[in-house]
């Protein structure tokens, strides 16, 4: 898919890319910091999908939504990703049909299930032709149902994340004070013996998978400071066990 980013936070600019360039399928068309960018893209580039801030300096990001559908491009794919989390944008934003909505700060995990749901659904309506059944429509406005939507983790290790590795990560995490709530990859240095890039590999992998949630924070000079909490911590114990 083709996609178009539209973000006015550096920061936030560079995660968006990191985390795009982490799902297969994707390509970067191009970054935009304000509407009037965005809305240039959009006229001269084939898009398929935009990532899209509200919060744009001085204008509204739902202005791009609106015209998107002045325009009669349905077939292009939105996914707000915002700190606005007000009822009344959040009921405009549906009515305007975007595909997903995500609240900054989110994990990997939730932003690649928005873009496999996104790709899912493009998917399903490039298939239709003829009489359209109820199985069909089933698998494209209901994406969350049992079979519809393919999921994003199908338990197989990807490329350069290995076994024994991985139980090592996931016994220095259990390890870790539960007290304390979130770490980073620092807090695993000691016990795992492993460098700061790998160890962070495999905190991604185990966030794809659902053990961990990953989440950045404003506000500092560079890249973003990632920090992660055990979600399904039974999980990451039979990880231990069976790697």
């Amino acid at each position: 898919m083709r996609v178009l980013i539209v973000e006015d936070d550096p920061m936030v600019m560079r995660l968006n890319v990191e985390y795009l360039n982490r799902v297969a399928g994707m390509r970067l068309v191009a970054q935009c910091e304000d509407v009037a960018s965005a809305l240039d893209v959009l006229a001269a580039e084939e898009v398929d999908l935009v990532l899209l801030d509200i919060y744009l300096r001085s204008r509204n990001g739902l202005e791009v939504l609106r015209w998107l559908r002045r325009h009669a491009a349905p077939e292009i794919q939105v996914i707000l990703i915002t700190a606005a989390g007000e009822a009344e944008t959040v009921r405009s934003a549906h009515a305007l049909g975007v595909c997903d909505y995500l609240i900054k700060p989110f994990s990997f995990a939730r932003f690649q299930q928005a873009l496999a749901l996104a790709s899912h659904g493009r998917q399903q309506l490039a298939s239709l032709d003829g009489e359209v059944n109820q199985h069909q429509l089933d698998r494209l406005f209901s994406p969350h149902a049992e079979g519809a939507a393919p999921s994003v983790d199908d338990g197989r290790l990807p490329k350069g994340v290995t076994a024994v590795s991985l139980a090592l990560v996931a016994g220095a995490i259990q390890a870790l004070p539960r007290d304390e709530g979130s770490f980073t990859s620092e807090a695993l240095l000691a016990t795992t013996g492993m460098s700061r890039v790998t160890i962070r590999k495999y905190l991604r992998h185990l966030a794809t998978r659902s053990l961990l949630s990953e989440a950045f924070h404003y506000g500092q000079v560079g890249r973003p400071s990632f920090t992660y909490q055990v979600v399904d911590r039974p999980a990451l114990a039979r990880l231990c066990r069976e790697c």
